[in-house]
């Protein structure tokens, strides 16, 4: 019997995966698009012929104050190839490198290093700019402007508001809260506080839609991001759509709803992959969102879309970071159903509705999965065990074991870069 061979990223290397020929029911990964060619040209021409608003040139001045709001390490965003041309380009306008500020997005992940922020932004925008992470675990850093009409508090770091101009960097990919990630995100969950964010996160607990956002740009989440991004004052947006190399494929900047939009329909052309029925073992490599399971879920979440109920997930991911650094409850309630977190949310009894938000989706993920097998050097067996996974040395044996569960004639589907992949019928 014939084998097919499936490669799958694992951090920084390739493992294969052997299918049996009888099982294999479909393989995916983004869109192999290649990037454009002149990267600095086409940044540059973004800022100057920008998206339902004036050109950067025109809406800046000299003795203006401009904040940057760039993402942090766990995003594959080349800010090192952005910043040096957006920063040029407020030269040109009046703005010197003193006046300009770079905030990091961390939401509520932890704080980078000054190595980390060297590697991430380049040593040129290093050495120009001060780039300062937002610090949300310090209530001194954050003013609340009121609320959404939805009624959740705006709490967001001062630096964004002292401003004269803010402007967000981020590229847009697939998110399981947001639809798509991008435009306003930088600011809501990015810069704001662990409240804000919380509040927004739950939001898809109403309709328990916890599995259904990924890829519907157009939801309740995405709206409340919209109106705090708004409210803060965020009035231009550099995003971008890269493929699984890095290269850039498109850039869109300009204003942050419609520019966003113009950039999601590029990336749904990449990362939404079709596939020709959903599977009973589906494998896929958490890449590149695989620093600790709290961004793995991203991608766990998404290939339940290419999964029967009941199917069995294997998920495949190095986490060197662990589940998480900062949120140490999802260890402690992630075997809890989600009916058993919904209460308990509902009646008030959880502080970190951060958390809250990424245990709902992970209880969800074991609702619609039988079994989730993980491979993972990051993950101990206590962790997996706390997750309610169980554990395989590799993912050749992860395979072995599903097909023990659903039987010697089912059907496997195998999604790469799965941070960054959708299955879609």
């Amino acid at each position: 019997m014939g084998k097919v061979r499936v490669a799958l990223t694992y951090g920084t290397h390739k493992i294969l995966l052997e299918v049996p020929e009888k099982n294999f029911l479909y393989a995916i990964k983004p869109h192999d698009i290649p990037g454009v060619i002149e990267e600095k040209k086409v940044i540059q021409e973004s800022l100057r012929h920008p998206i339902f608003t004036l050109p950067l040139r025109e809406q800046v001045k000299k003795g203006m104050k401009v904040v940057i709001v760039g993402d942090d390490l766990t995003r594959a965003t080349p800010r090192e190839k952005i910043f040096p041309i957006l920063l040029d380009e407020l030269n040109k306008s009046g703005i010197p490198d003193r006046d300009i500020t770079v905030l990091i997005g961390l939401g509520t992940h932890r704080y980078m290093t000054q190595e980390e922020i060297e590697r991430c932004f380049g040593k040129e925008t290093k050495e120009r700019v001060l780039i300062l992470n937002h610090e949300w675990k310090e209530p001194q850093n954050l003013i609340r402007v009121g609320s959404t009409p939805g009624g959740i508090p705006i709490e967001v770091n001062k630096l964004a508001l002292e401003a004269d101009f803010l402007i967000a960097v981020g590229s847009i990919v697939p998110h399981c809260y947001a639809g798509y990630g991008g435009g306003g995100k930088a600011i809501q969950p990015g810069i704001c506080s662990w409240e804000t964010t919380g509040k927004t996160h739950i939001l898809p607990m109403e309709r328990d839609l916890y599995l259904e956002i990924a890829g519907q740009v157009e939801n309740d989440v995405r709206r409340e991001i919209e109106m705090v991004a708004e409210a803060v004052g965020l009035r231009f947006i550099v995003n971008v759509v890269v493929n699984d190399r890095g290269e850039i494929l498109q850039v869109v900047a300009g204003d942050p709803v419609v520019a966003h939009r113009k950039g999601v329909e590029v990336a749904k052309k990449v990362y939404e992959r079709k596939i020709p029925a959903l599977a009973d073992v589906v494998v896929v490599s958490a890449y590149p969102a695989d620093i600790d399971y709290w961004q793995g879920i991203k991608p766990l979440s998404y290939a339940q879309k290419g999964l029967k109920k009941g199917g069995s997930s294997i998920l495949v991911a190095p986490f060197p970071e662990g589940i998480s650094p900062v949120h140490s409850d999802l260890k402690k309630f992630a075997t809890l159903s989600y009916r058993e977190l919904k209460k308990i949310v509902q009646d008030g009894a959880f502080e970190d509705l951060v958390c809250a938000a990424t245990l709902l989706l992970h209880a969800k993920i074991m609702e619609h999965s039988r079994e989730v097998i993980c491979v993972s050097d990051g993950l101990s067996l206590e962790d997996k065990e706390a997750l309610g996974f169980k554990h395989a040395g590799t993912v050749q044996e992860a395979l072995e074991i599903a097909l023990r569960t659903q039987g010697r004639e089912a059907k496997v589907g195998v999604i790469d870069c799965g941070g960054d992949t959708l299955p879609t019928i």
